[in-house]
């Protein structure tokens, strides 16, 4: 074989045998080297072998400095209502700013903190404080209280009270069927007086009724005082209607105390007792403008269309003359004595129905603010005195 020929294949093989060699080396090292993992392994286990993560396109950030930028710190709000409707209210803070204002009032706090710390939060007495009665259309609103028992039951309560009403009427001026028509309209006479335990109702809006908080927190202030004066040791046993209101006339707390009288001469002003209701209903509708001998309201015929632009749904201190009324196309239906007069409209079964009313009909809004109310009352009370006298003493 040729020499030269014999070296040229012995270097091309050592050329080859290194090649070979530095690629077993290389081999060999990428078993203790991965770039996402570290260099030594962790001990093996039974478990599958996990897939090393694959790398991310973008590299993650630093995070940024927040050296210039300052936090303000969590602000916590207070707890106003206990978890899923259960608690004692005396963790509210506005449940303890009411207990330092009646101790100012020479009440214990040892005292009221016992009698709310067994008082929770009514979920019934905040769905039906949402839906009152009073937001229905007159349509709805008229056959609630329009009905044979209440007018029946109101002859029946006038003929056994006929002393009391009478005596009521001639103290306070104010005509009999209007008083029965009230109790007939708030209880039925005294068969419903409210089966809500009053404490916890005026706690339950006081504290959980927003919208009208403030004037609820007052009244409960008012029931805390009403106790003490009428000597009552375990205010929780009154009960009444979801808001709070009190007795056969429904009085709220406020109007218990102002306006209540002992008219049973008992010494003792209970208004689950019917005289002293009586006497009650009387002094409220005297105290609040009740006219003796005045009207309350009567049927209106329209014309033209300025009555538009006097006609309301709201009740409102009667403003207008009848000459005046006369002037916007206004005539009232039948007889009206009142010094000043206005023009309702109410929604009614088929149309609208319009009512000029008198002094006295803005008095007995003055006890429920709805013009509904205010009809109904004034509606029952002519049905129950035609049907205690067999005439029919105003149009309807």
């Amino acid at each position: 074989m040729d020499k030269k020929l014999l070296g040229n294949g012995l270097f091309l093989s050592g050329i080859i045998a290194l090649v070979f060699l530095v690629t077993v080396l290389i081999g060999g090292c990428s078993r203790y080297y991965h770039p996402y993992k570290p260099a030594i392994q962790p001990p093996q286990s039974n478990q599958k072998t996990i897939k090393p993560t694959v790398k991310p396109k973008t590299p993650a950030q630093p995070p940024k400095s927040t050296s210039s930028v300052v936090k303000r710190p969590a602000v916590t709000k207070p707890i106003r209502t206990p978890p899923a409707g259960k608690g004692s209210y005396m963790a509210y803070p506005a449940m303890q700013q009411l207990i330092d204002r009646m101790t100012r009032k020479g009440f214990s706090r040892a005292h009221l903190e016992q009698v709310f710390s067994g008082i929770e939060r009514d979920e019934v007495i905040l769905a039906k404080v949402k839906s009152p009665a009073e937001a229905k259309p007159w349509r709805s609103y008229r056959p609630i209280f329009l009905t044979e028992k209440r007018i029946q039951g109101g002859v029946v309560f006038w003929n056994r009270y006929n002393g009391a009403l009478n005596a009521a009427a001639q103290r306070f001026g104010v005509d009999p069927e209007y008083i029965v028509a009230i109790i007939g309209v708030e209880t039925l006479y005294g068969r419903n007086t409210g089966k809500y335990n009053v404490l916890r109702s005026l706690t339950t809006l006081a504290m959980d009724f927003p919208a009208r908080s403030r004037f609820y927190t007052s009244e409960l202030e008012q029931f805390l005082q009403l106790t003490r004066e009428e000597k009552i040791n375990n205010p929780a046993a009154l009960k009444g209607s979801y808001a709070g209101a009190m007795g056969m006339g429904q009085f709220i707390s406020s109007s218990y105390r102002n306006f209540a009288v002992d008219f049973n001469n008992d010494k003792h002003r209970d208004l689950w007792h019917p005289v002293d209701a009586i006497g009650s209903v009387a002094n409220y509708f005297n105290r609040h403008g009740w006219k003796q001998g005045g009207d309350v309201a009567v049927p209106a015929r329209i014309s033209g269309t300025s009555y538009a632009k006097i006609a309301h749904t709201e009740a409102k201190k009667p403003i207008y003359s009848l000459r005046q009324l006369a002037q916007y196309g206004v005539t009232p239906l039948g007889r009206i004595n009142s010094t000043r007069v206005d023009l309702l409209r109410l929604i009614g079964t088929r149309n609208d129905e319009y009512w000029i009313t008198g002094d006295n009909f803005y008095a007995i809004t003055r006890y429920n603010h709805s013009p509904k109310y205010a009809m109904a009352v004034y509606q029952l009370a002519q049905e129950i005195k035609r049907r205690k006298t067999g005439v029919r003493v105003s149009s309807q």
